[in-house]
């Protein structure tokens, strides 16, 4: 068969996700909505980096996530989505990505009946001179000082990575986030104290000893690698809400039931059940797991192979003002042309 266009892959990655009645389930009305509103944003010379957003508790719906691979000066997203970008992705397609470590991504809410214009999220790691010309070319000038100046006062062991935004709304904070060690995980898992500390350090004042309990016992229950996140607004202050996004690493389904079932991802899942945080949807939730790799036909008739992945990749918890709210959980959907077969 000829190998499938961009659109075609994620469309069935989505059928996929959907299976076995989970369409409802996990997905709501969304479904129909990010069947229609994603593929504009699927450009690049590489599929993106995909992902799949929906709650663990409360009303189902679907939120869409996209990390552009290579992308070539005038590429364009066909979709009033997407906003003012011309200025954005002719600077992303013009730098140097460091093997792919710094990123650009759309945040797709789909939940709502009108699409509202995607969030951007920007990864520079330690790239820190690429953050001025992003928040320019994406019409954010001032919200690079914002994000500088944090990231030079964050405690060491808590660095930040990346960040997101919504264009045009002044008043709304810039989401900031960054990875910790697994030595700092295990270390703020063991003391609630250092925890304290960290947040004081930050200007995070929106915690009680409750909140730090709950968030030393995911630390401790977790996978090995989780990121952290906070708001902060336009004046330099700190937001009530932070999260825990823990990764769970797994590459094969059959090691997405091992773990969904009796490993680290029961283990999380379950702890977050007993909190109110997540119902039994978790469980249909990890049964979408699915890899595949089928005999396609490339670029003038080479044959190759393509693999079609989805796998429940990691699962965000918050607290706003000290109150846990309802976890989600986010699905990678890849879809890799892998080299042609000899």
């Amino acid at each position: 068969m000829l190998a499938p266009d961009f659109t075609q892959s994620f469309q069935t990655l989505l059928l996929v996700a959907a299976d076995d009645g989970r369409r409802d389930a996990l997905f709501g009305d969304s479904f129909e909505r990010a069947w229609e509103a994603v593929p504009p944003f699927l450009v690049g010379r590489r599929f993106p980096d995909v992902y799949l957003e929906h709650p663990l508790a409360g009303d189902p719906f679907l939120d869409v996530t996209l990390l552009l691979a290579d992308v070539e000066a005038n590429t364009r997203i066909d979709s009033p989505a997407a906003g003012e970008h011309a200025k954005l992705l002719d600077w992303y397609a013009s730098i140097d990505r460091a093997g792919g470590s710094v990123n650009l991504g759309f945040e797709l809410d789909t939940s709502a009946e009108s699409l509202p214009e995607a969030a951007v999220h920007f990864q520079p790691r330690a790239h820190l001179e690429y953050v001025r010309p992003f928040c320019e070319a994406a019409g954010e000038p001032g919200r690079a000082d914002l994000y500088l100046y944090l990231a030079a006062r964050m405690p060491r062991a808590w660095p930040l990575s990346f960040f997101g935004m919504f264009r045009g709304r002044p008043a709304s904070p810039l989401r900031v986030c960054g990875y910790l060690s697994l030595e700092e995980k295990l270390a703020c898992a063991a003391d609630a104290a250092r925890l304290a500390a960290a947040f004081d350090r930050i200007g995070f004042a929106a915690y009680d000893g409750a909140m730090l309990e709950q968030v030393t016992a995911l630390l401790a229950a977790a996978p090995p690698s989780v990121d952290f996140q906070f708001d902060v607004y336009p004046d330099g202050g700190i937001g009530d809400t932070f999260a825990i996004d823990a990764s769970f690493g797994v590459e094969r389904p059959s090691a997405v039931l091992e773990s969904f079932s009796s490993g680290v991802g029961a283990r999380t899942m379950g702890l977050l059940e007993s909190w109110g945080a997540a119902d039994a949807r978790w469980r249909d939730a990890a049964r979408a797991a699915f890899a595949r790799a089928i005999d396609v036909e490339g670029a003038g008739g080479a044959p190759g192979r393509l693999a079609l992945t989805v796998m429940p990749q990691w699962v965000k918890v918050r607290w706003r003002a000290g109150e846990l709210q309802p976890a989600k959980l986010y699905h990678s959907a890849g879809a890799t042309l892998l080299s042609p077969r000899s």
